[in-house]
């Protein structure tokens, strides 16, 4: 939880409040990067602009599934419903890739995500 000292957005006026519970290595060395990334800026990203796109995509497919989309309806949304008839959906790479980014997704959803908060990014 960050806590600052007035309305006013300062970095060097935010503090960082972390529980001590068994996730506080982790959580103090979230703390640790965004401090540099909001005092030091010397900070590199955790995950590249790609890797970011990725995980947006894959959570979004993950979304689709869980309210009842197919793989089609998902490829249609992303790629457009004309691009996904070009192809016999049956061998479609779009279908392919759908189903990898469902995994991917999954895995995110599963355990993926605590790697994200301990500056680790498992493709």
């Amino acid at each position: 939880m960050l806590v600052a000292t007035s309305d006013a957005f300062d970095a060097r006026s935010i503090g960082v409040l972390i529980p001590l519970d068994d996730h506080w290595p982790v959580r103090v060395a979230a703390a640790e990067r965004l401090r540099l990334r909001l005092i030091e800026r010397t900070a590199d990203p955790p995950i590249t602009p790609q890797r970011r796109e990725r995980i947006k995509r894959a959570l979004r497919c993950m979304d689709g599934r869980r309210d009842g989309a197919t793989y089609r309806a998902i490829a249609a949304a992303f790629f457009g419903a004309r691009r996904v008839a070009e192809e016999p959906w049956k061998t479609s790479s779009l279908k392919a890739q759908i189903a990898r980014l469902t995994a991917h997704g999954r895995r995110l959803i599963d355990q993926g995500y605590k790697n994200l908060l301990r500056g680790k990014y498992i493709p």
